[in-house]
């Protein structure tokens, strides 16, 4: 081996060496920046054919020129990612549902007096006294009092219903907007990334983003993303494009704020809409799915409710007679007019006074009975029965409640799990960076002393020459 190679070889592990320096470096001063993915050199050693002054026969030897710099990379998991992005989509869309079900809960719970089963089981109990007091004139204005109170929780519950309804409309738009600027980033980072790679400069900050962003995405859509040397990331949405290279295929929220249509978020001008399926789908799937099923669901079960506590309820009180001697008047009415059937936010009290509340049966000729109150028993009975269908109604909501709840937490363990596992592939441990630290200053210093060597044996050489 030559003096020139003693300075090559040293000459080139300083350079290597430092390489490995600086990876580390950057690995312990961004250990708490949130996506940094963990730098890493690999070394390989660098050998040469050189042919000798006097080698005969085309003879040759194999000289080494010390070490290089194999790979400089980005230490990832795809798969990994891939998993814990599945599951945060799944996570989201499971709190979202919660938490928008867990309002809804709130006002049909039944353990206050304000509850619609206790509404019911009031107006029950006010036509029960009325069966055993029919000319009280005092009962007849509790009776009169409960029914009010029934169609007010009615009206109340509808009223929570329709807000629900707008306020996750409104976070539906905003998160179709969020989610569109996110595409938009993810298309330019895809853009910056590979010129960056055409220019021999890969740029890993940007790729650090990019995986970010896609994080980001993955809570508002269940976004499946493919790498492509050529075009950065591909990301698909239930099968669909909508970042190809620099190209993004936004979305759009259709049908909002039309009760006559159900609301939808489409691909562009596609025409296709996101079908988030049963569960998961990030909080754009659940929104999407309590706009088009759940809270239309509730409040078709609530409205069913409401008619027919009306229908009964009118059924009973047409067959008796006020005390005005009246018969066949309803005691609750539709104020929307509609022949429909009766809805919870429309209905409202018919009677005028206490007076005109039918408590009584009639003799067969017109006549009233002052001693038979088979119309109001029956009408307890009725509302009594009925407090069956809004304690199901609530429940139903629990249960749904409770369902979202254990979703995401089922959802976040996986996801804490894979997270785990992406940190000890990925990730940065100081402790260890820092171990490799000193491996690497000692290597530094070692060859260091391969230059000094040699520059001491090169000026030995020069003073023999002399």
């Amino acid at each position: 081996m030559s003096v020139n190679s003693l300075f090559d070889i040293g000459s080139t592990s300083l350079r290597a060496v430092g390489e490995k320096i600086d990876a580390t470096s950057q690995n312990i001063a961004n250990a708490e920046s949130e996506g940094y993915r963990r730098r890493r050199v690999s070394l390989s050693s660098r050998s040469v054919a050189a042919t000798g002054l006097y080698a005969s026969n085309g003879a040759q030897d194999v000289t080494s020129s010390g070490v290089g710099v194999k790979q400089f990379e980005r230490v990832r998991d795809g798969m990994l990612v891939a998993a814990r992005n599945d599951a945060q989509s799944g996570e989201s869309a499971a709190r979202e549902e919660g938490r928008v079900l867990g309002v809804l809960e709130g006002g049909l719970a039944t353990d206050t007096d304000a509850s619609l089963s206790a509404s019911l089981q009031g107006l029950a109990d006010g036509f029960n006294n009325l069966a055993n007091n029919p000319e009280s004139q005092g009962v007849r204005e509790s009776v009169l009092g409960r029914a009010r109170q029934l169609t007010d929780t009615f009206g109340r519950l509808d009223q929570r219903l329709g807000e629900l309804t707008t306020n996750t409309e409104n976070a539906l738009a905003g998160n179709v907007e969020k989610a569109n600027g996110l595409l938009d980033k993810v298309a330019s980072l895809n853009e910056q990334i590979e010129n960056a790679r055409a220019g021999g400069s890969p740029d890993y900050a940007a790729e650090d983003q990019r995986d970010q962003t896609v994080k980001e995405l993955s809570k508002l859509l269940p976004v499946e993303a493919q790498e492509n040397r050529s075009d950065g990331y591909t990301l698909t949405v239930d099968g669909m494009t909508v970042v190809q290279g620099d190209n993004v295929t936004n979305l759009s929220p259709e049908n909002l704020n039309n009760p006559d249509k159900t609301p939808t978020v489409e691909f562009g001008e596609t025409g296709v809409a996101f079908e988030p399926g049963d569960e998961g789908g990030g909080e754009i799937g659940a929104q999407t799915r309590l706009l088009n099923d759940t809270l239309p669901g509730v409040q078709e079960d609530l409205d069913t409710l409401a008619d027919d506590v009306v229908q009964k309820v009118n059924g009973e009180h047409t067959a008796g007679y006020d005390q005005n001697g009246v018969t066949g008047e309803n005691f609750f009415v539709d104020k929307s007019g509609t022949t429909a059937g009766n809805t919870a936010g429309n209905i409202e009290l018919n009677v005028d006074g206490p007076k005109d509340i039918a408590a009584v049966a009639g003799d067969g000729s017109g006549n009233p009975l002052p001693g038979d109150t088979t119309p109001a028993q029956n009408i307890a009975d009725v509302a009594s029965d009925l407090t069956t269908g809004a304690t199901d109604l609530a429940a139903g909501v629990g249960t749904q409640v409770q369902e979202a709840a254990a979703k995401e937490e089922a959802q976040a363990a996986v996801g804490e799990r894979v997270q785990a596992q992406i940190e000890d592939v990925s990730g940065v441990s100081v402790d260890q960076q820092l171990s490799s630290l000193i491996e690497q200053q000692q290597q530094f210093a070692a060859s260091a002393q391969v230059l000094t060597t040699a520059r001491e044996v090169s000026s030995t050489l020069l003073s023999i020459a002399r």
